[in-house]
């Protein structure tokens, strides 16, 4: 068994509206993703439930989009 450490920083966990709010798309398009990982957006189970870490959810666009999110 992998031990893994967490930093000790409260990270912001979204629920998979929330996510969907912040990617201007629809929940339903990340449950599909999550079944086919077409985007790869990163998501954790906790338990049941699905949440998406709000730091690694604007990570994941930056790295996809990244001359859009430059500031000028």
């Amino acid at each position: 068994m992998v031990a893994v450490s967490f930093p000790l920083v409260a990270r912001k966990l979204l629920t998979t509206e929330q996510a969907a709010a912040l990617l201007a798309c629809s929940p339903k398009t990340l449950e599909v993703d999550r079944c086919r990982r077409r985007w790869q957006v990163p998501f954790l189970r906790v338990g049941r439930m699905i949440r998406y870490d709000e730091q690694a959810v604007l990570r994941w666009l930056a790295d996809r989009n990244p001359a859009e999110l430059v500031e000028a």
